[in-house]
């Protein structure tokens, strides 16, 4: 079972643009896991834009509903004691924060939740009764204020972060790979996906081939492929396919890959022999099945 704090790496990574199906195969969790977890950072966001639009009534309710619905909540448990206080103009009450303190030591989350939200520029503001304000600020106001109007504190300021900072990721990785390299695989599958994605493409590139030349990775081999094709290297993308098709015949997500060289290269017939190779494989999927129709038909105009 994964936990919590598992969780919030793995949504920090799809946050920073990790691919979910490469996530999937390098952290070897069903991808429809992933894409609940895709939601659940969706959900966050829209909490962030119901502060801007003024949608916060249906983004308590979403909230509600997906803590009623599911145990992975804890961060969504804090985010809704934030937006019931600042909806309400309230404080937290003290005891809710205890409860979240101890449901946090329960399952055992270290995180620090006020940072997982700065992470992803989710920043719910804090409301000030306009009382308090009269007791810090010694200047007089020229409009008076009333006993009901407030003022609100953002302590984000709005910063927005123009890019993730792939080189911490990329170092984070490395520390955790010295520590346990017998262990490291997955990580070491993690660390040449940061490399690519910071633009350190040779960097990338040599993981992933120590990765293949030590273990024959599944993997690795998918992510080299990717790579190569993304760079423009067509020909040696395919080259990496045919190779790891000799080492797992039946995988259709290689085969997937390919195609999506062949849709680059304009090879309708390529496309067509992949597909029938991937029903063969599959034939219960009715999906393909249409593809095809649906490519031949093309081809056929």
């Amino acid at each position: 079972m994964i936990r919590q704090n598992e969780i919030e790496e793995i949504i920090r990574l799809i946050h920073n643009g990790f691919d979910i199906n490469l996530l999937a195969f390098e952290l070897d969790i069903p991808i429809e896991q992933l894409e609940s977890y895709e939601e659940q950072l969706k959900l966050r966001k829209f909490v962030k834009e119901s502060l801007k639009n003024g949608n916060i009534q249906l983004a308590i309710e979403k909230l509600n509903d997906f803590i009623y619905s599911t145990d992975n909540n804890i961060v969504e448990r804090v985010m809704l004691l934030k937006l019931k206080a600042y909806a309400n103009r309230t404080n937290i009450a003290e005891e809710d924060l205890q409860k979240i303190e101890l449901a946090k030591k329960e399952i055992g989350f270290s995180r620090d939740i006020d940072k997982i939200l700065n992470e992803l520029q989710v920043q719910i503001p804090r409301r000030k009764s306009s009382n308090i304000r009269k007791k810090t600020k010694q200047k007089p106001l020229v409009k008076q204020e009333t006993e009901t109007e407030t003022i609100i504190e953002d302590e984000s300021d709005e910063e927005e972060i123009a890019t993730p900072d792939y080189e911490e990721v990329i170092n984070r990785y490395k520390r955790e790979i010295e520590k346990n390299p017998d262990k490291s695989l997955n990580k070491r599958n993690l660390l040449a996906f940061a490399y690519f994605r910071a633009g350190r493409i040779d960097e990338a590139r040599d993981e992933l081939l120590s990765i293949i030349e030590q273990t024959g990775n599944y993997t690795a081999y998918r992510q080299l492929i990717h790579l190569e094709k993304t760079e423009g290297n067509f020909d040696d993308a395919k080259l990496w396919a045919y190779d790891v098709l000799d080492k797992f015949p039946d995988s259709i997500d290689i085969r997937e890959q390919l195609i999506s060289i062949a849709r680059e290269e304009r090879n309708s017939q390529e496309i067509i022999r992949l597909l029938r190779e991937i029903i063969d494989i599959n034939p219960e999927n009715e999906k393909n099945k249409k593809r095809l129709k649906k490519i031949k038909s093309v081809k056929e105009r």
